[in-house]
């Protein structure tokens, strides 16, 4: 190696092959990189969006279950099963109560799903609360309190 090629090696000209890791280049590609992501998650939230359909998501025993307005009584019990309740309407729709309840979680949510001449029109969400609070200011499960114990003693016959 000659001491003219020695002053080469660290001049920028120099680098042949790996000009691609300049300093110069680095910089563009992380204001590209940096563009592109934002960009592409939009992008990819946006086109998520595009396919969804006008419809409602009920939780079942089974999963989550997508209604629609405009699909027939026959169809909704298909996906979500037998409802809890029924009431009607002053307008004459029949509505159907869809939910889940446990004994261990503090809320529930019951899915009202309303029908006239069997079509689905509307659906309306509410959230109950399954617990109560105590004398003490403590959450406990709600229910039928039991009886007190019946008083030991002689049975009568």
């Amino acid at each position: 190696m000659t001491p003219s090629m020695a002053g080469e090696q660290g001049s920028p000209n120099s680098l042949g092959l790996f000009t691609a890791f300049g300093a110069e280049r680095t910089s563009n590609l992380r204001w590209l990189f940096a563009l592109a992501v934002p960009l592409f998650g939009l992008l990819a939230a946006w086109l998520s969006l595009q396919g969804q359909q006008d419809g409602m998501r009920i939780v079942t025993a089974h999963g989550i279950k997508l209604v629609l307005p405009g699909m027939s009584q026959e169809e909704v019990l298909g996906r979500l099963g037998h409802p809890i309740g029924k009431t009607m309407r002053a307008d004459g729709a029949e509505c159907f109560q869809h939910g889940l309840f446990s004994m261990t979680e503090p809320m529930t949510t019951v899915y009202e799903l309303c029908y006239l001449g069997g079509v689905l029109q509307d659906v309306r969400t509410r959230r109950y609360s399954l617990w109560t609070v105590d004398d003490t200011g403590a959450f406990v499960p709600a229910g039928i309190p039991m009886e007190d114990p019946p008083e030991e003693g002689p049975l009568k016959p």
